[in-house]
């Protein structure tokens, strides 16, 4: 199976490299960019018509629930998974409103985020997609 393609948007280097560095062990992923805020994160989903994009919440000039809106407006197809420090329901609710396909609190982002990536996998082999929102 083809590797899922995705990029990464977080505004603090490290969580970026740390993210990049977890997804970079798997072999079902190919990393095909990354951005430091929604403007960016927007203007490269449109370029690279990624499969997955993972966009912190909160981050300069365009939010990341404002960039999801955008990228799930511009391109339907590409997934999008919204990562937070906060897990307070508010948080989650305002990524379903922005048409975020799943969400994950950051405190749990290791184990979550090999659930959206199994549920892309599948949903890519069977023609469907989980949310997690």
């Amino acid at each position: 199976m083809k590797a899922l393609t995705v990029l990464v948007a977080d505004d603090h280097a490290s969580v970026r490299r740390s993210l990049l560095s977890f997804l970079r062990a798997r072999r079902d992923v190919e990393i095909v960019g990354e951005a430091s805020d929604g403007v960016d994160v927007v203007a490269q989903s449109e370029r690279l018509h990624p499969d997955l994009v993972l966009i912190d919440a909160d981050m300069p000039g365009q939010n990341g629930f404002q960039a999801t809106r955008e990228i799930k407006l511009r391109l339907p197809g590409t997934k999008v998974v919204v990562l937070s420090l906060h897990g307070e329901e508010i948080y989650r609710q305002t990524a379903g409103w922005h048409l975020a396909d799943a969400f994950i609190v950051k405190s749990s982002i290791k184990h979550d985020l090999l659930e959206v990536l199994a549920n892309e996998q599948h949903r890519r082999s069977e023609g469907s997609f989980t949310t997690g929102v």
